[in-house]
């Protein structure tokens, strides 16, 4: 039984090597996760971005209609270019918030992947316990064997 089971020093080794691996892939989590929140506000941030320059779309053209209308062959200009400059301004969000999707959507993916990490090194570890507490239990038996031995030896050393 000795020949497949390791040493106790070995098997305490081997829970301290994959409690570290655990703590390790749990720190990964978190930075993961971390990074994911860091996504989601930058999403978040880009489509408030977003919001604002349609409002502010909405708003130039209400006033184009209304109250610039009056003074508006004196305004075109100004008003033509506050409306490119809205419009650049809303497309390059809108690509920027694409982008930002795409990095959100790969922050999940790696969490998604630590998580997979920490649940098998969390199993490699529960494994390595299970050898651990089965080595001791191994060893405490073969010293109570031995215990047994010795006394039935003692008991037949001085029957004889």
């Amino acid at each position: 039984m000795n020949a497949v089971l390791p040493q106790l020093h070995e098997a305490q080794m081997l829970c301290r090597l994959r409690s570290l691996r655990v703590q390790r892939a749990r720190e990964r989590c978190g930075e993961a996760r971390k990074e994911v929140e860091r996504a989601q506000h930058a999403v978040h941030e880009r489509m408030r971005r977003i919001e604002r320059s349609q409002r502010a779309m909405e708003a130039l053209s209400h006033a184009v209609v209304h109250s610039l209308a009056p003074r508006l062959p004196r305004w075109s200009a100004v008003a033509a270019a506050q409306r490119e400059l809205l419009e650049d301004r809303l497309e390059r969000d809108e690509y920027a918030l694409i982008s930002d999707e795409r990095k959100l959507e790969e922050a999940q993916e790696r969490l998604q992947q630590a998580r997979a990490e920490l649940t098998r090194a969390l199993a490699r570890e529960g494994a390595v316990l299970d050898l651990a507490h089965e080595t001791r239990r191994a060893r405490a038996l073969a010293q109570e064997r031995r215990v047994e031995r010795e006394i039935e030896d003692r008991a037949h050393r001085q029957s004889a």
